[in-house]
């Protein structure tokens, strides 16, 4: 059961780590529609939105599927690994790197092939490694300085 508990802690971290794109996508591509629907043309509306749709979905489904594997390698890492801060965290954010990279793809889909939109993926990718570096020990259940990963609430 404590392998399951640390899968779960690491999707709420890889929830997290995926709502910060998903946000700036939803974002942009929602102004985008916008734009199109005040703009009063006729085609493009559908495709603008399905690639929000796209982006957003697609970017949460990586979230999750980065923290699922993160959460699932550190459970299974061997214990003199995962009691060292530094050698953990240096697997959560190769590990978490690694799957984020599913997150070009997506955006590449959401966008045709843009190259700019590609590249700032790409770019990004050292954050979300960071991320999972940062909180690793929360995730295997070593510390408890972040309570969210934990599934806790705040009081208040």
């Amino acid at each position: 059961m404590a392998n399951g508990q640390v899968v779960r802690r690491g999707v709420r971290l890889g929830v997290r780590i995926g709502m910060v794109p998903s946000i700036f996508f939803g974002s942009i591509w929602l102004a985008a529609t916008g734009v199109w629907l005040l703009s009063g043309l006729p085609h493009g509306g559908l495709s603008i939105f399905l690639g929000g749709l796209t982006a957003v979905g697609g970017t949460m489904a990586v979230g999750v599927l980065l923290g699922a594997v993160t959460g699932g390698v550190l459970a299974l890492s061997p214990e003199w690994l995962a009691a060292r801060a530094p050698l953990r965290g240096l697997l959560a954010g190769a590990v978490a790197s690694t799957v984020f990279l599913g997150e070009t793809l997506v955006v590449g889909l959401a966008t045709d092939g843009s190259p700019a939109g590609m590249v700032l993926t790409l770019l990004s990718t050292p954050l979300a490694g960071a991320a999972a570096a940062a909180h690793s020990g929360d995730v295997l259940g070593r510390t408890h300085y972040h309570p969210w990963v934990w599934g806790e609430r705040r009081a208040g």
